[in-house]
């Protein structure tokens, strides 16, 4: 018999209250339905407001392994998500946006294409003019600088997990860390497919992702990585 397809699921989650339960229902829900093995690591980035208790509520659920530590940003949660790991294909997930049939669909359709798998966002729902254009500005320099010409650094990807026992070494701890390893993916030679896939809108609360903290950090990152790496 075919072994089925092995995929671990990773959730970081910062105060989040009020959305996690129906954000890991729905992942579940949509895993269930394909003929695969899984496991959904939950990390919680060190919630201040109460998002631990909500999370705690599925403890008991097979498949669900829940990591807490220190407040350190979304890349370092992914990264301890992926130390924590234990199948063949590595994917995160955000809360705001859970894994919907037609999503996931499209990276199990698409497995062995790549050693990463890239999705982009066909439309930004809930984003500001401002957003767009600092979205927009960020892939096209993270593209210029780097050689990397894909429409989407920050959105969903899927992993082989050879990227990371082959010796891509994970140093940045802010949303910057989702770019670092498509960059030294490219610098081993490690193989990319990238396609279209639908956003959920935000139904609550702010992402921290455009805040003027989060964009300082990743500024910061960037030109770090580029001064030592480049």
């Amino acid at each position: 018999m075919e072994n089925k397809p092995d995929f671990t699921v990773i959730v970081p989650v910062y105060n989040e209250l009020g959305r996690i339960t129906d954000s890991i229902n729905t992942s579940l829900s949509t895993l269930k339905s394909f003929e695969i093995d899984y496991e959904l690591i939950i990390v919680n980035d060190g919630s201040t407001d109460g998002s631990e208790k909500e999370i705690n509520l599925f403890s008991t659920i097979q498949g669900v392994k829940i990591l807490n530590k220190l407040n350190g940003g979304i890349g370092s949660a992914i990264h301890v998500g992926i130390k924590n790991s234990t199948n063949t294909y590595i994917i995160f997930v955000p809360v705001d946006s859970p894994l919907t049939p037609e999503v996931f669909g499209a990276f199990h359709n698409n497995l062995g294409k790549a050693d990463i798998l890239v999705s982009y966002r066909k439309v930004r729902l809930g984003y500001t003019l401002r957003m767009k254009f600092n979205s927009w500005l960020y892939n096209k320099v993270i593209g210029l600088f780097f050689g990397l010409s894909l429409k989407d650094f920050n959105w969903i990807h899927l992993y082989n997990r050879k990227i990371f026992v082959n010796g891509i070494n994970i140093e940045y701890g802010g949303i910057f860390m989702l770019a670092e390893i498509l960059i030294k993916a490219k610098r081993m030679n490690f193989t990319f497919y990238e396609f279209p896939v639908e956003m959920i809108k935000r139904s609550g609360g702010v992402s921290t992702a455009g805040s003027f903290k989060a964009l300082s950090r990743t500024g910061l990152d960037f030109l770090t990585f580029m001064l030592r790496k480049r």
